[in-house]
């Protein structure tokens, strides 16, 4: 019995120890962090779907928006406190039709040997229902595949990021994009991101979204003589597409109904991704500025029942009672027409060149007006921070300052059909925001503090000596030149890959430089060569060109961003931007 009782120390002892272990074990639990938080306190808190709150509080944590309120909200004993005291805060803006992280696409080992053939090294999909397709009935033969004609190419499989990728957009306050790349007709899948700084598939929100197609051809502005190389063109490949993949569906359909005895349809990659959205469950972005080329897609979208938005926009404000009647959106663009550089005689341009400009920032007020649902969008604009210069063009025009930034946030995130994730400052959300030392809109306002995901980011200016010319950090627009040093030496011969319809473009750009100014020549072998001029802002490039196609004068423009011996931007022909990157040979 004594041995007994010795033998129950132990186990009272353990049981006693287990006790207090557990205890003290759920105490220290508690009182470690729940996860990483953050509490901006004392700024103005814009919600945009609600009142603004002055003096406000957000507190994040996990990546969302875990409280929002005013002064008395409680903050976590963890959470790193931002002191926004005269600050405003905003939700992170939506620049609603990109191609930012998109690298240039890889080099296709073989062309598609006709319809059906997929790409190479691509998995051919299942058959499901509802699926693929034969050849049509009718006596026409398939148009062809390749580049920027592949409605299957995916741009979530096309993201390329570095942890720099987005510094300019987010220093200007944008925080969510859908991407996409600019060129070809059938230009890919887009897929909404997050501007963050971790891997391409941490940084997906969805996709796809959206089928983008674009009315500049296969050859205009792109290298030369793609198919199809007209707006007449462009429809009439569209159309038959369309009717193609609507025979493909039924094709499978009867197929699957009753296969035996049936000899199986043939897959097609191309007509299998068009399934989506012949059947109204993915939406098409038909990129197109003038009132020719948006008619013809809102007749090509109401003929085959597409679900529908219109990118770019240019001339929407002549038509506004025909949008609106039809209930189409648009995604408009900030990227204003602007005047060549290099004219010679201002006189010479048409009425109607002179009219777009002058008109390009009303577009905004005259959809708004009209009711017309709408965002805006940066349209391939080499430098972010004109985003906002653009949008405050446009609120000088008479867009409404609230309804400006509704397009930017809780707009966009509705169309794509985000809204309960982005868009606005709301408890539950996805923390998306940024705090500025003074209203969005205003001539030389900062971008101070920029959250994607719950994670903040260090807002950074491009290089010191654009810094200067701005007056201040990324975000400061429009600002007069400060004490800025000498303007960097752009000049030199580089090197440009231009990314087009039909693969990879070569360009060569030889520059000479006094001060600011810029001159010198464009060449390569399928545009030839063409005399071109421009501006230096800080490490900006803004050239324009004038070339001769078919006879016809087409003006275009280069905007790039100069890293050194490197740049990277876009060039505007014929209505349609090519993103291009280069260096600069050695000396």
């Amino acid at each position: 019995m004594k041995n007994k009782r010795y033998l129950m120390l132990p186990l009272a002892l353990t049981l006693v120890l287990a006790a207090v272990a557990s205890l003290t074990g759920e105490r220290a639990s508690a009182r470690m962090p729940e996860g990483e938080a953050y509490a901006i306190r004392g700024g103005t808190v814009v919600t945009v779907t609600g009142a603004a709150i002055p003096n406000g509080v957000v507190v994040i944590r996990h990546g969302l928006i875990t409280a929002v309120g005013g002064a008395d909200t409680t903050i976590p004993g963890d959470a790193r406190v931002i002191d926004a005291t005269g600050m405003t805060v905003y939700p992170g803006l939506i620049d609603s039709y990109t191609s930012l992280g998109i690298g240039a696409p890889a080099a296709q080992q073989g062309q598609q040997a006709g319809r059906g053939g997929g790409r190479q090294g691509q998995p051919t999909p299942a058959p499901n229902t509802p699926a693929p397709f034969a050849p049509p009935v009718v006596a026409q033969p398939a148009p062809p595949s390749g580049p920027g004609l592949d409605p299957e190419v995916l741009a979530a499989d096309e993201l390329n990021v570095t942890a720099e990728t987005f510094d300019s957009a987010r220093g200007t306050g944008i925080t969510t994009a859908l991407s996409a790349p600019r060129t070809g007709v059938y230009q890919g899948q887009s897929v909404l991101i997050n501007l963050g700084g971790d891997t391409p598939e941490k940084l997906i929100l969805k996709s796809p979204v959206t089928l983008n197609v674009g009315f500049g051809g296969g050859g205009r502005g792109g290298g030369g003589g793609g198919y199809p190389g007209s707006l007449l063109g462009v429809i009439s490949y569209l159309r038959q597409t369309m009717l193609d993949a609507q025979h493909y569906r039924e094709e499978w359909a009867r197929y699957n109904r009753s296969p035996r005895g049936m000899t199986r349809p043939q897959v097609d990659k191309s007509l299998a991704a068009l399934q989506p959205v012949i059947n109204g469950e993915m939406p098409v972005i038909f990129a197109a500025n003038t009132v020719r080329e948006i008619k013809r897609a809102v007749e090509l979208g109401e003929e085959f029942k597409l679900k529908f938005f219109i990118a770019g926009g240019q001339e929407s404000y002549q038509i506004t009672d025909y949008l609106k009647q039809k209930n189409v959106t648009v995604l408009l663009s900030l990227n204003f027409p602007q005047r060549p550089a290099n004219i010679e005689d201002p006189e010479s341009e048409s009425l109607r060149t002179l009219r777009a400009r002058a008109n390009a920032p009303v577009a905004a007020a005259a959809l708004n007006k009209a009711g017309v649902r709408f965002a805006l969008q940066s349209g391939a604009l080499a430098q972010p921070r004109e985003f906002i210069t653009n949008a405050a063009r446009a609120i000088e025009a008479g867009l409404p300052k609230d309804e400006a930034l509704k397009a930017m946030t809780i707009y966009p995130a509705q169309i794509f059909g985000v809204s309960e994730q982005l868009g606005s400052i709301e408890k539950g959300k996805i923390a998306n925001l940024f705090v500025t030392n003074g209203d969005l809109f205003n001539r030389g306002t900062l971008v101070k503090y920029v959250f994607v995901d719950g994670k903040q980011y260090e807002v950074k200016a491009p290089t010191t000596q654009a810094n200067n010319q701005r007056g201040g950090g990324a975000g400061n627009r429009g600002g007069r030149p400060g004490n800025a040093g000498e303007a960097p030496s752009v000049a030199g011969t580089w090197a440009l890959t231009v990314t087009t319809p039909n693969g990879a473009l070569p360009v060569t750009l030889t520059l000479k430089q006094d001060g600011d100014s810029m001159s010198g020549e464009i060449t390569s072998a399928q545009m030839g060569a063409a005399p071109i001029t421009g501006r230096l802002r800080g490490n900006e490039v803004n050239l324009s060109f004038t070339l001769n196609m078919q006879g016809q004068a087409a003006p275009a423009t280069v905007q790039g961003t100069i890293d050194g011996n490197s740049i990277r931007g876009s060039i505007s022909l014929a209505g349609q931007n090519y993103e291009f990157t280069g260096t600069r040979t050695p000396r």
